[in-house]
């Protein structure tokens, strides 16, 4: 019985039908044009409200969250952990959660690399067990 397939690697042996090949640029260029008006209305005297930037760390979650639930092969279920490890911490420090701090929410990493053990194990896609798990059938 072989692995089960992962996700990174199903269609590289056929060019036309890899994932991203047929997405729309559509999500880029919103967001795009979202940060320039941001940018361009911070320029013009317009303030923002300071309570928003109390939650950018929101973008690093999902886009972890994101990454865990449909990897690609730039952004791997490991980093999506990892994605989300650092937008929880940055997210609980800024807004002190349980009384916690920058230098006291630490041990949300140590789980994340549980998390990103089990889910190694899970979803067994690593290029370097992939690898390892090759064959040479070269003399």
């Amino acid at each position: 019985m072989g692995s089960p397939a992962c996700p990174e690697t199903i269609f590289v042996n056929d060019p036309s039908r890899l994932p991203g090949k047929h997405r729309s640029p559509l999500i880029v260029g919103v967001l795009l044009i979202l940060i320039g008006g941001i940018l361009l209305a911070l320029n013009l005297g317009w303030g923002l409200p300071l309570a928003l930037w109390d939650y950018w760390p929101v973008f690093l979650m999902i886009f972890g969250l994101v990454a865990i639930a449909m990897p690609t092969r730039h952004l791997t279920r490991s980093g999506g952990v990892w994605l989300l490890a650092w937008g929880i911490y940055c997210q609980v420090s800024i807004l002190g959660v349980a009384g916690l701090g920058w230098f006291s929410a630490w041990p949300i990493f140590v789980i994340a690399y549980g998390l990103d053990i089990v889910v190694g194990r899970a979803w067994p896609c690593s290029p370097r067990q992939e690898d390892h798990d090759r064959v040479s059938h070269e003399g």
